[in-house]
């Protein structure tokens, strides 16, 4: 029975397992929309990538990676790219706010940070400003949903050299006839590009559903794997 269990459980997580690497992933091209004067930002460079005609039928989540180059950014807790706001938006304008779908949720791993000025753990509780742990999102401190990031303070995540941002749609938008995505980064520093950092999922990661919302897909893997098990023992009775 426990051999059977352990089996059962392992098909069930190889399954997870295989739906998210199916997961269709491309990489857009961002144009840089220049300052923006629409927020209350101290002065932060918006970048903007059309999704359509990409192959993607919805999106599940967005990854942003900081570069690891080193170059960019201050030393400490302002090590690497520092994100003022991400969001998909329909008419692709930032003159117009209704139309914008924001992040239900956030996966988080902190870069590295250099030594110099501005050591850690910073005002928000993490490794660098705007997290509250490694792993963890300060929203309340980043507030990532909008372009409101000032210098040195509160507003904007940074990442680390190197570090890495999901942020999550549930349920997943449908790409229809124009859906855009933008970015902001707090200084307005053109010298860092995110063309190549930024990957689009059609799907939500499976390590950002919830326990009970990921059980029925677990039962369902289970009882599928009790049929087969059934079927191979009438088979060889």
């Amino acid at each position: 029975m426990k051999t059977n269990l352990l089996a059962g459980i392992t098909f069930a997580a190889t399954l997870l397992t295989t739906i998210a690497s199916h997961a269709a992933t491309v990489s857009p091209v961002f144009t840089d929309e220049g300052i923006d004067t629409t927020g209350t930002a101290t002065s932060t460079r918006m970048y903007r990538a059309d999704l359509t005609g990409l192959g993607l039928s919805k999106i599940g989540s967005v990854t942003l990676k900081d570069s690891n180059s080193g170059v960019g950014g201050s030393s400490g807790i302002y090590s690497g790219f520092d994100l003022d706001a991400v969001f998909l938006d329909v008419d692709g304008l930032l003159s117009t706010d209704t139309d914008r779908y924001y992040a239900n949720s956030f996966l988080f791993t902190a870069g590295t940070t250099r030594s110099g000025s501005y050591a850690g753990p910073s005002p928000s509780g993490g490794p660098t400003n705007g997290s509250s742990d490694a792993t963890t999102v300060d929203e309340s401190w980043a507030t990532l949903n909008d372009i409101d990031g000032l210098y040195f303070s509160t507003g904007s995540l940074t990442f680390g050299d190197g570090g890495i941002l999901t942020a999550i749609f549930s349920p997943e938008i449908t790409v229809g006839s124009s859906l855009f995505l933008f970015a902001g980064e707090v200084s307005g520093d053109p010298g860092e590009t995110l063309t190549g950092l930024v990957e689009i999922s059609d799907t939500t990661p499976v390590s950002a559903v919830p326990l009970p919302a990921a059980l029925p897909l677990l039962a369902g893997s289970l009882g599928l794997f009790g049929m087969v098990s059934a079927r191979r023992k009438r088979t060889a009775g």
